[in-house]
């Protein structure tokens, strides 16, 4: 598969439980150190709070990264229950980071846990959801009498053209969703009797 769930902008929520303040934030990601350095700047930000607390999910399938960190609040309390949050509502690339400001009244193990769980959750759904694909881009070179068989294909598999090169040759630089590029590679090299060049580069997220 290569669609996934991510937000669709960055958040932020407080909600107030017996005198404490939880104040998260979310935000997409591409990376593990975008998530990190994210982090960094709420920790930052909200240096005096008591605890900052976070969960973060990249990636896809088995090659998906996620992490958590209580910061001091009982195990499984905090980064647990974020990290719950965010797989619950089936998103990836994407990191959550709640502050706790202690109000004087302790709200104990399973309070802390649903307190934690539901300021994530308020945050991510303030960031609504949205389907990104994996794509790879192709530079694709061919004989200008081949131009109307590509740009059929072309319309026919949803690619976005990047770049155009007029030449001896015509050259595209294509994007196209990962799961279609193997038809496509077949249907262009059919159609123009394999006197078609693709070379294929990196994948990447729209």
């Amino acid at each position: 598969m290569d669609a996934y769930y991510t937000l669709q902008k960055s958040a932020s929520q407080e909600i107030k439980i017996k005198g404490s303040r939880f104040i998260g934030y979310a935000k997409s990601v591409d990376s593990q150190h975008e998530a990190e350095t994210f982090i960094s700047e709420i920790s930052q930000k909200h240096h005096h709070a008591t605890h900052i607390s976070y969960a973060y999910r990249v990636g896809r399938g088995d090659g998906s990264i996620f992490r958590y960190h209580d910061a001091g609040e009982p195990a499984g309390t905090a980064g647990k229950p974020i990290l719950d949050a965010i797989e619950g509502r089936d998103l990836t690339n994407v990191v959550c980071v709640i502050g706790r400001y202690f109000g004087g009244t302790k709200l104990g193990t399973g309070g802390l846990a649903k307190a934690y769980g539901e300021c994530a959750r308020q945050t991510l759904s303030r960031g609504g959801k949205i389907e990104r694909f994996v794509t790879v881009a192709y530079r694709i070179v061919f004989d200008y009498d081949f131009t109307g068989v590509i740009m059929h294909l072309v319309a026919r598999y949803s690619c976005q053209i990047i770049e155009t090169v007029y030449g001896e040759k015509t050259e595209l630089v294509l994007q196209i969703r990962q799961s279609r590029m193997h038809a496509f590679e077949q249907d262009a090299l059919n159609n123009t009797n394999g006197q078609v060049n693709l070379l294929r580069e990196e994948a990447s997220d729209y």
